[in-house]
C-alpha cells in the first residue's frame, strides 16, 4: 500500500502548474488591511489630483470651401487671369493652406494679446488671465533669454509694482520696482506696465513672454481641421485648451486671414494686368499727344480743313491697315513680355493670361494656365517637401514648352507681318502719288488715328480689368464664427478616481503576490504534497506556550487531540498497538522536532503503557535542557561502557514516561551511531517498553538518522510551517525516496487555524547550530567524517 501511494504521488511525475483561485483569495483576505490602506491612500491622492483639474474647452468655427466656382458672366477665358487657379480652388489644397506656417505666423502677429501670458497660481490650479488681466504689459524689447522665464509681479495699491523671478538660480537676485504707465528697462526687457483696473488693490500674479515660434508651434500642434460630414466642403477649424477666449480670437482671425489671402491671390494676376496696361498707356499717350499736336499744327499752317474723296478712300484703307498693325504690335509686345518674364522673374507670381489683353491664342492660354497652376501648387509646399522638386521640374518643362510655343508664334507672326507689309506697301504707293500737302496730311492723320485707337483699346481693357477686380470676392465663406462647443475633459475626475482606486487595489495585490511568490517556505499541506512523496499523517497546531509537557498538562485540549490522531495513524501503519519504535527527525534545526517528541511521548504515556523518550541527538542534545537534567550518563556513556542502561535511564517527577538522555558529547558520534551495541540497546529497550520515541538529529544536516531509521517501526519527518524551505525539502525528499528510507511519513507542525498561515517561527526556543562542522567542544573544529553516500550528497548539493 505504501509503495502504491508513492507511485501515485504527483511528485514523481512532471510538476504541473496549478492555480487555485480560492487559495489566492484566502491570501488576499488574510491581508485585507493592505487593501483598506491602499484604497484610503488612493482616494486621498485622487482627491488631491482632482483639485488640480481645469476644464478643457473645444472651440470651433466653420468655413464653406467652394471648389471650382463658375464665373457668373460666362467669360471664363477672359477671367482666367483674374480668378484663383484650379490648384488653389481644390478643397484639399485649401485645407493644407489653412494650417500653413506662413498663415499661422500672420495670425499670431496680428493678435497683440498673445505675446504675454498673464497667470495666477493657487495651491492646486493655475489660470491664464487672457483679456481679464488687471494689468497690460507693453513690450518694446524682449531679450531671447526672457522668453523661457516666469516673472512674478506684486501689484501694490499705491500704483507701484515689484518684479522678481522664482525657480531660477541665475536670476534669483532680480528685483525691479516700477510704477504704472512708466517705462522700466532691464537687459531682459524694455516694458511699460499699464493698469487695466483703476480700483485694483494688492495682489500677486505671474507673466511670461511668448516668442513667435512658441506661439506658432503651440497653435499649429493643437489646430484640428476636418470636414463636418464626409463628402461636404464645410471645413471645421477647432482648438482644445483651457483658455477658450484665446482660441476664439485665433480661429476668427485665422478665417479672416485665410479669406484675405484667397482674395489677394485672386487679385494678383489682375493687378499685374492693370500694371502692364498702364505701362503701355503711358507710352501710347505720349505718342498720341505728339501726333495730335503735329496734325493740328499742320492744318493751321496749311489751312487744310478736309481732304478729297479719293484721298479719304486711301486714308480709310490705311486706317484699317493701321489697326491690323496695332494688333500685330500688341501680340509682339505680349510675346516679348512673356519671354522676358520666363527668363527673369518666374517666381514673382502668376503670368498675365493672353485673354486678359484680348489675345485669342488657345494653345498659349492652355500652357500659361498650366504654369500658373504648377506655380500655385509649388507655393503650397516648402523646399524640403518631396513635391517641391517635382513641381519645379514640371515648371521647367512647361517653361520650355511656352518658349517653344512663343518661338512658333513669333515665326507665324513674322510671316503675317511680311504679308501685311506687302499689302500695306500697295496702299502706301497709291498714297505716295497724291499731292505733297495731302500726302503729308494723310501721314500725320494716320499716325494720330493709330495712336488714338491703340490708346482707346488699352483704356477699354483697363476699365474691364478694374471692374472685374472690384467685383472679386473670396471663393470661401465663413459659416459660423468661433464659439465654445463642449468641455472635452468633463469625465476626467471620475477617470482619475477610478485609476487611482485601481492602483490602490492593484498595488497591495502585487505586494501580496510578490510576497507569496518570493516566500520559499512550506506554508500549506498543498506545498507538502507538491514537494514530497511521503504521506502526510498529521498536523500540529500552533501554540504560544513554551511548556514542553503541554499535552500532559492539557490532556483534553485540541492540541492533545492532534497527537492522539497521529498516535492512531501510527498504530494503523505498523498494524499493532504496542511495541512501537518511532523515530522523529526533520530537515534542519528549529522545526520543532524535540517539542513534538516530548508531547508524543506524553500522549503514549497516557495509555498507562511503559514509554521512553530516547535523545539520540548526541551531537547537540536539548532534552536535558528542557527538563533541567544534570545527569551526565546517557546513551553515549552506555555505548562506551561507562555505565549500565539502568544507570542511564532516569524517571522524573510529574513526568509519566522515562527518559534516556544523550549523555556526554563524544568525539566520534558517527561511529557510535553505527555500533552493534546501539542495536543491542534498542533490542533491550523493546523488551522493557511498549513505546519508544527517538529524538534524532535533523536528517537534512547530518546522517545519524539514516542508521536509526532501520531500527524503528515508523519514521516521522517534521516540517514546520513558514520555516522549512521548499527547495531544501524537495531535494531532501527526493534523496530520501531514492535512498529507500523505510516507512517515512510527514508531520506538518506549527499550523494556525486558517490551514497553514502561521506566525513567525520563533515560538519554539531552539539554539541549533547544525552545519558541516556540527559543533561541540574541541571536536567542533575538526572536519566532519564523510562516512557514507548520504552525507556526501548533501554536502555537495545543499545550501547549508
Amino acid at each position: 500500500m505504501e509503495q502504491n501511494n508513492h507511485e501515485k504521488n504527483p511528485f514523481l511525475e512532471e510538476e504541473e502548474s496549478s492555480f487555485d483561485i480560492m487559495e489566492w483569495l484566502s491570501y488576499f483576505l488574510h491581508h485585507w488591511y493592505l487593501f483598506v490602506i491602499g484604497v484610503i491612500l488612493s482616494l486621498g491622492l485622487a482627491y488631491l489630483e482632482n483639485r488640480t483639474w481645469l476644464p478643457s474647452f473645444q472651440t470651433a468655427g466653420t468655413v464653406m470651401i467652394e471648389e471650382n466656382r463658375v464665373i457668373p458672366n460666362g467669360s471664363q477665358a477672359l477671367m482666367q487671369g483674374f480668378g484663383v487657379d484650379a490648384g488653389f480652388r481644390n478643397v484639399n489644397n485649401q485645407v493644407i493652406m489653412f494650417g500653413s506656417y506662413d498663415l499661422v505666423c500672420k495670425v499670431v502677429d496680428s493678435i497683440p494679446f498673445l505675446k504675454v501670458d498673464y497667470i495666477t497660481k493657487g495651491n492646486f490650479k493655475s489660470h491664464n488671465l487672457y483679456k481679464t488681466s488687471p494689468i497690460i504689459i507693453q513690450s518694446d524689447y524682449v531679450s531671447p533669454e526672457a522668453f523661457d522665464l516666469l516673472f512674478k509681479i506684486r501689484l501694490h495699491s499705491n500704483g507701484t509694482y515689484t518684479i522678481t523671478i522664482e525657480d531660477n538660480k541665475f536670476y534669483s537676485s532680480l528685483k525691479l520696482n516700477g510704477r504704472y504707465n512708466q517705462p522700466i528697462q532691464h537687459n531682459l526687457f524694455f516694458i511699460t506696465v499699464k493698469n487695466a483696473n483703476k480700483y485694483m488693490g494688492n495682489m500677486e500674479m505671474f507673466f511670461q513672454f511668448r516668442s513667435r515660434e512658441s506661439l506658432v508651434s503651440d497653435f499649429s500642434s493643437r489646430l484640428n481641421l476636418g470636414f463636418v460630414t464626409e463628402g461636404s466642403s464645410v471645413l471645421q477649424i477647432s482648438l482644445v485648451s483651457e483658455t477658450p477666449d484665446r482660441d476664439i480670437d485665433f480661429i476668427n482671425k485665422l478665417c479672416e486671414m485665410f479669406l484675405a489671402d484667397n482674395l489677394d491671390r485672386k487679385n494678383d494676376a489682375a493687378n499685374k494686368t492693370i500694371k502692364f496696361i498702364n505701362e503701355q498707356l503711358g507710352i501710347v499717350s505720349k505718342s498720341l499727344v505728339l501726333s495730335e499736336g503735329e496734325m493740328t499744327t499742320f492744318r493751321q499752317s496749311n489751312k487744310i480743313v478736309d481732304v478729297s474723296s479719293h484721298t479719304s478712300e486711301l486714308l480709310g484703307k490705311a486706317t484699317k491697315f493701321d489697326a491690323q498693325q496695332a494688333d500685330l504690335k500688341l501680340r509682339e509686345t505680349y510675346l516679348n513680355y512673356l519671354t522676358k518674364y520666363l527668363k527673369t522673374n518666374l517666381a514673382d507670381g502668376a503670368i498675365i493670361a493672353p485673354s486678359s489683353l484680348g489675345l485669342n491664342e488657345p494653345l498659349l492660354m492652355a500652357v500659361v494656365q498650366q504654369i500658373n497652376e504648377l506655380y500655385n501648387l509649388r507655393s503650397e509646399v516648402t523646399e524640403k517637401n518631396m513635391y517641391y522638386a517635382k513641381y519645379t521640374k514640371q515648371i521647367e518643362n512647361a517653361k520650355l514648352t511656352v518658349l517653344e510655343v512663343t518661338k512658333n508664334m513669333r515665326a507665324a507672326l513674322d510671316i503675317e507681318k511680311n504679308d501685311f507689309y506687302k499689302r500695306l506697301s500697295v496702299v502706301n504707293k497709291e498714297i505716295d502719288e497724291l499731292p505733297k500737302k495731302e500726302l503729308e496730311m494723310i501721314a500725320i492723320e494716320r499716325k494720330y488715328k493709330m495712336d488714338d485707337n491703340y490708346y482707346t483699346f488699352f483704356l477699354q481693357k483697363r476699365a474691364e480689368s478694374e471692374i472685374l477686380q472690384a467685383s472679386n470676392t473670396p471663393d470661401n465663406n465663413i459659416l459660423d464664427k468661433a464659439r465654445v462647443l463642449s468641455v472635452t475633459n468633463s469625465n476626467k475626475k471620475s477617470k482619475t478616481t477610478l485609476l487611482f482606486l485601481l492602483f490602490g487595489v492593484l498595488i497591495p495585490a502585487i505586494i501580496i503576490v510578490v510576497k507569496e511568490l518570493s516566500n520559499n517556505t512550506i506554508r500549506s499541506t498543498k506545498d507538502i504534497e507538491k514537494n514530497s512523496v511521503f504521506p502526510l499523517i498529521g498536523i500540529i497546531g500552533h501554540t504560544k506556550s513554551d511548556e514542553p509537557l503541554l499535552v500532559a498538562k492539557n490532556p483534553r485540549s485540541a492540541f492533545a487531540e492532534m497527537f492522539r490522531v497521529i498516535r492512531t495513524r501510527i498504530e494503523f501503519i505498523v498494524q499493532r498497538k504496542t511495541n512501537i519504535v518511532s523515530l522523529i527527525t526533520s530537515t534542519e534545526s528549529g522545526d520543532g522536532k524535540t517539542y513534538f517528541s516530548i508531547n508524543l511521548a506524553s500522549i503514549y504515556s497516557m495509555t498507562s503503557k511503559k514509554t521512553i523518550l530516547v535523545d539520540m541527538d548526541i551531537r547537540k542534545p536539548t532534552i536535558n535542557q528542557r527538563f533541567n537534567i544534570n545527569q551526565s550518563n546517557g546513551v553515549t556513556n552506555y555505548l562506551v561502557g561507562q555505565c549500565t542502561l539502568d544507570e542511564a535511564i532516569i524517571q522524573l517527577p510529574k513526568v509519566d514516561f522515562d527518559i534516556l538522555p544523550s549523555g556526554s558529547i563524544p568525539p566520534n558520534p558517527g561511529e557510535l551511531i553505527r555500533s552493534e551495541k546501539l542495536i543491542e540497546m534498542f533490542q533491550e529497550l523493546r523488551r522493557r517498553y511498549d513505546y519508544i520515541i527517538i529524538d534524532s538529529s535533523p536528517i537534512g544536516i547530518v546522517t545519524d538518522a539514516y542508521s536509526l531509521a532501520y531500527l524503528s517501526d515508523v519514521n516521522l519527518f517534521i516540517v514546520r510551517n513558514e520555516k522549512t524551505s521548499k527547495t531544501f525539502f524537495k531535494k531532501l525528499s527526493a534523496q530520501l525516496k531514492q535512498d529507500n528510507i523505510p516507512k517515512l511519513y510527514t508531520i506538518f507542525n506549527d499550523v494556525l487555524n486558517d490551514g497553514g498561515r502561521s506566525s513567525k517561527y520563533n515560538r519554539y526556543k531552539y539554539n541549533y547550530n547544525y552545519g558541516y562542522n556540527y559543533g561541540y567542544g574541541y571536536y567542533g573544529k575538526r572536519k566532519k567524517e564523510k562516512t557514507d553516500k548520504y552525507f556526501q550528497y548533501y554536502e555537495n548539493n545543499s545550501d547549508l
